[in-house]
């Protein structure tokens, strides 16, 4: 099974070894402006979650995941829920916290976008 993994490999790996180095480094630049704009994006999500008392008082916990859509001044157009957790509380408070967040930072120059979607994970987890 490994050999055929590794058949399978090969020619993407002779693929890889042409290609030219010069778009590499573009790519590998713009990966990092989409890596670090995600990441800002999350942050500045998560610093608007308040975690639902009843929740809290319950001992409920769960994963939201939305998928934001910005325009380039980072404005919110869009919020749909990708992944629901079990608890509607949770659900909507995962919905004002992209509320409560916009505007976000305007799109990089760099990512050459006037729209940016990302898909962010708000997890509720009690400590202790």
């Amino acid at each position: 099974m490994k050999a055929l993994h590794l058949a399978l490999a090969l020619p993407l790996i002779a693929a890889s070894l042409s290609i030219d180095a010069a778009p590499r480094v573009t790519g590998v630049k713009q990966q990092s402006a989409a890596d670090h704009y995600e990441a800002t994006i999350t942050r500045h999500t998560l610093k608007n979650i308040r975690y639902p008392r009843r929740a809290r008082a319950e001992g409920w916990e769960g994963e939201v995941r939305l998928r934001i859509s910005l325009n380039k001044n980072g404005e919110v157009k869009d919020i749909q829920v990708v992944e629901e957790s079990s608890y509607s509380s949770l659900n909507r408070e995962a919905l004002r916290s992209v509320e409560r967040s916009n505007p976000y930072p305007a799109i990089p120059s760099a990512l050459g976008a006037d729209d940016y979607s990302v898909t962010v994970p708000i997890y509720f987890k009690l400590e202790g």
